[in-house]
């Protein structure tokens, strides 16, 4: 994907990578390997820029998630969060604090799992401080 996106000096990256990789069951290596990657090669084409990422949501808080299968995937989201951390902390990335979800029910959108408006407002608003450095 890198070598399609413009090579114009971007000052800052934000990232939400990684509940995807974990509700497909994807492991923490591959995990690794894909976003560790990824990493790299977003600070080799820019080398300046501030890159934060976002962590995986809690999914034992998303309205249409069956109660046990939240709680095995939040177990799996710990995991990836854990290595997304780590990896971001080792190459030159921010990990911005996991966006709490006081609000499931205006949160998120009528599927009960993705971002509603309101949801995307809340994340923006969470990411402020990451993003200019505070």
């Amino acid at each position: 994907m890198l070598p399609n996106l413009s090579a114009d000096p971007w000052t800052h990256i934000v990232l939400a990578i990684g509940t995807n990789d974990t509700k497909n069951f994807h492991s923490v290596p591959r995990f690794k390997k894909e976003f560790g990657g990824l990493l790299y090669a977003l600070r080799a084409k820019w080398p300046e820029a501030r890159v934060i990422w976002s962590p995986v949501l809690e999914f034992t808080r998303a309205p249409a998630m069956p109660s046990l299968l939240g709680e095995i995937l939040e177990i799996r989201a710990t995991a990836m969060n854990r290595m997304g951390e780590r990896l971001c902390l080792e190459r030159g990335a921010v990990p911005a604090p996991r966006l709490p979800i006081t609000n499931p029910e205006a949160g998120f959108a009528s599927d009960g799992f993705h971002a509603s408006e309101a949801g995307y407002r809340a994340w923006a608003e969470h990411l402020v401080g990451p993003v200019i450095g505070d």
